[in-house]
């Protein structure tokens, strides 16, 4: 496996899957049920094929949700992922690489950016989102997971091991106050798996105010990743600083509807950004988002590199 081998079956498949393009509706139930899709479909998690796609008139049949991806690679032992195990960061509940898999050597994160008329869409209205945002959370989830199950089988092809854990049955993310039972050791708005955290430990971003997650190609985006046996050399970081990417212009957190992210301070309050996307979910579901602080910010489309 190659750097360049991974780069090009990342471009092939953004281009070609079906699943990264908006279909009629009634998507097949395979699809539906890989990689975890329905469990992570996280405020409807009884979603099915029927639910996805759009309809014929809809003017939306065809619409593309994410352009070419982007990656970086970690050492599986690099220093940075004993760091989100830290209470102030996300806690000792966050796994390692080699909880996920035994000798891991390698972490790969992807970052795959929304398609450009999406993020110009979401911008039109302060409140609502816009529909294009909609189907590409929701519909577009399945792609993201498969790209990530894309990666992991080519590296098990290829003679070495791999998971991918955001398609994995041990990926645990809590959503509000009512844990499942057997995952009640994860505490309410946490995962013990951080795509955004490690994403930062491989170089390939940082955060923002607002706790959006700011790559080398913007913050409008999805993230996935895989943890391998396949050792190759590290990326360097070119921040040093949680929030590297991030000139603390404060646009992000004007940007919310609903008024969530704190002004004194990185974070925001979960509560309120989970009732707004519940709302949002009772008017469009089985669907749901915002990216408002995604979207006609700054660092939409590349990062605003700050001092430190």
């Amino acid at each position: 496996m190659t750097r360049d081998k991974i780069q090009a079956l990342i471009n092939e498949f953004c281009d070609n899957s079906p699943l990264n393009y908006l279909g009629a509706k009634g998507a097949s139930e395979e699809d539906v049920l890989a990689n975890n899709y329905a469990k992570h479909n996280l405020y409807h998690r009884g979603i099915t094929a029927d639910m996805l796609g759009a309809d014929e008139d809809s003017g939306l049949m065809g619409m593309r949700f994410f352009q070419r991806p982007i990656f970086a690679i970690a050492r599986a032992d690099d220093p940075g992922f004993k760091e989100i195990q830290r209470p102030e960061v996300v806690g000792p509940h966050h796994l390692l690489p080699e909880d996920w898999l035994s000798g891991a050597k390698s972490v790969i994160s992807f970052f795959l950016p929304y398609e450009r008329a999406t993020v110009e869409a979401n911008k039109k209205d302060p409140v609502e989102p816009a529909i294009e945002w909609i189907y590409t959370r929701v519909d577009g989830q399945r792609f993201l997971l498969a790209l990530g199950a894309k990666i992991r089988d080519a590296l098990i092809e290829a003679g070495y091991r791999a998971v991918a854990p955001y398609c994995d049955d041990r990926y645990i993310m809590q959503v509000n106050r009512n844990a499942a039972p057997g995952t009640e050791h994860v505490p309410p708005f946490s995962t013990n798996w951080s795509e955004r955290h490690v994403a930062v430990v491989t170089g390939l971003g940082t955060f923002g105010m607002s706790t959006n997650f700011i790559s080398k190609a913007g913050c409008a985006g999805r993230l996935v990743s895989v943890v391998t046996d396949w050792e190759t050399e590290p990326d360097e970081r070119d921040y040093d600083h949680w929030l590297g990417y991030c000139n603390s212009c404060g646009a992000c957190v004007r940007r919310c509807p609903a008024q969530a992210h704190y002004t004194d301070r990185h974070g925001k309050d979960h509560e309120k950004c989970g009732a707004f996307i519940r709302k949002v979910c009772e008017k469009f579901a089985p669907r749901y988002g915002c990216g408002k602080c995604q979207s006609g910010v700054p660092c939409e489309y590349k990062p605003m590199r700050a001092k430190g």
